[in-house]
């Protein structure tokens, strides 16, 4: 009878080692394509990546600003099958469903499981995943950058133009613009910020529609009557897979004026009420150098079949200087 209980403790042993969920064991699980002594990669980096593959930032926390970690909790068990994929700490709940959404995506991966003591056994993690944005100027900013224009503001609609007039009180302003091309950023919009400096607020232009992926777009908007700065330029940084946004302040090159003004620092531009202007092609393609180069005569013959009603002819000059 004795020699029969100790006989039986052995399998109930082996069952506890397998349920019982560690954080770190002798040989961790290892994520498909890592190999034991692999010290480039960790799993960690390779969880992270497998989520941001399919991971899309929801539209609204986009134009929200929405910033901060995921944290998710899954355990690997000692078949090597993710399971118990949970929310630990989360930002909101459009963020959240989607970062859960694509981490179960991990229970139909084999992993090699963990070990302790030579036995297979169950092991946790938990994994920040990062939603936000990154801001970044070429000198120490100016009173745009101190102001209170860092808000997202949602985007102007284009000008139809089917419309000859802009509303009361609007002027209109095209141009091209020359966007940073990039085949990791979920095929998402650019925009160019824009500060009136007569009322204050905030403008947000679409530089590059959503899913197109040429890398010249045309644009057209109304405007409200006023001088313009240009605030900054947001796009998806590439190196996050479009998941941070990238706020990069448009400034001129350092001068060696003794007093440091917004016409010494930004590019600016007028608009005047119940008129056109060509505002030139804007090329920021090149991080912290933006060029604005005068091709009027090629962009109103290109787009005049689209905007019919507008004389292209009679637009005011306006490039940003």
């Amino acid at each position: 009878m004795v020699g029969n209980a100790f006989g039986q403790s052995a399998p109930a042993q082996a069952d506890t080692a397998r349920t019982k969920k560690y954080a770190y064991v002798e040989r961790m699980p290892l994520f498909p394509g890592l190999e034991p002594g692999d010290s480039t990669r960790s799993n960690s980096e390779r969880i992270v990546k497998f989520i941001n593959d399919s991971l899309r930032f929801p539209p609204q926390a986009l134009r929200d600003g929405v910033q901060g970690r995921v944290f998710f909790s899954f355990n690997v068990n000692a078949l090597g099958r993710a399971t118990d994929v949970r929310l630990v700490q989360g930002i909101r709940a459009d963020v959240d469903a989607e970062v859960l959404h694509n981490a179960r995506r991990l229970e139909r991966i084999q992993w090699r499981p963990g070990t302790q003591n030579g036995r297979p056994v169950s092991v946790s993690f938990t994994v920040p995943i990062s939603f936000g944005i990154r801001h970044s100027t070429a000198s120490a900013g100016d009173s745009l950058d101190r102001g209170p224009y860092q808000k997202l503001v949602l985007p102007l609609a284009s000008w139809n133009g089917n419309r000859p007039h802009p509303p009361t009180g609007k002027g209109l302003v095209y141009g091209r613009f020359l966007q940073r091309l990039s085949s990791n950023t979920l095929g998402q919009g650019q925009y160019v910020r824009l500060v009136n400096m007569t009322t204050h607020k905030s403008f947000r232009i679409n530089v590059k529609p959503v899913l197109k992926t040429v890398r010249e777009n045309t644009f057209c908007y109304a405007l409200p009557a006023g001088r313009y700065a240009l605030f900054v330029y947001e796009f998806p940084d590439p190196a996050w897979s479009g998941l941070r946004i990238h706020l990069e302040s448009i400034l001129k090159p350092p001068s060696n004026a003794t007093a440091s003004t917004l016409g010494t620092t930004r590019y600016q531009f007028t608009v005047a009420a119940d008129k056109l202007h060509y505002v030139g092609t804007w090329n920021l393609a090149t991080e912290n150098q933006p060029e604005f180069l005068n091709e009027k005569t090629l962009l109103d013959g290109y787009l005049q079949p689209e905007y019919e009603y507008l004389k292209f002819a009679e637009a005011d000059l306006s490039i940003p200087k």
